[in-house]
C-alpha cells in the first residue's frame, strides 16, 4: 500500500512539475515515451511523457521501459530513500533490475531530479 501511495504522489508531483516549473517543462518539451515503475507481479505506475506533458496509470500494458522491483517493501525502501546508491545496492541484492532501455530509466530520474528542485539546469 505504502508503494502505491509513494507512486501515486510522484504521479502528482510530476504533473504539477509540468504545469508550473519551466526548466521541468525544457527539459520534457522534446520527448514522448513512457515508464513503469512496478513490483515484479506488476503492481505499479505507469508515467507517460508526451511533449511537456505528464499522465500516469496504473494500467502496465505498454511502456518503454521499467524499474522493476521484487516486492513492494524494496521499491518503498528504494524510492523513499531517492539515491543512486539505495538503487544500485538494491540491484545489486537483486531486488531491483531494469527492463527496456535504461537510457529511458536514467532520462526519467533526472526529470524526477528537476521536479524536486535538484536536477541541473536544462533551460535553452
Amino acid at each position: 500500500m505504502r508503494f502505491a501511495v509513494l507512486l501515486w504522489l510522484l504521479s502528482i508531483l510530476l504533473k504539477l512539475a509540468s504545469l508550473r516549473n519551466p526548466l521541468f517543462k525544457s527539459y520534457t518539451k522534446s520527448i514522448s515515451f513512457c515508464v513503469a515503475i512496478k513490483t515484479k507481479n506488476n503492481k505499479g505506475r505507469a508515467f507517460t511523457f508526451h511533449r511537456g506533458k505528464v499522465a500516469s496509470t496504473r494500467s502496465l500494458r505498454e511502456y518503454n521501459a521499467a524499474l522493476v522491483f521484487l516486492n513492494a517493501k524494496a521499491g518503498y525502501r528504494v524510492l523513499k530513500e531517492g539515491t543512486q546508491e539505495a538503487a544500485f545496492y538494491a540491484a545489486a541484492c537483486g531486488q531491483l533490475r531494469v527492463e527496456g532501455m535504461a537510457i529511458f530509466v536514467q532520462w526519467f530520474n533526472e526529470a524526477v531530479a528537476i521536479a524536486l528542485g535538484k536536477g541541473r539546469n536544462y533551460a535553452n
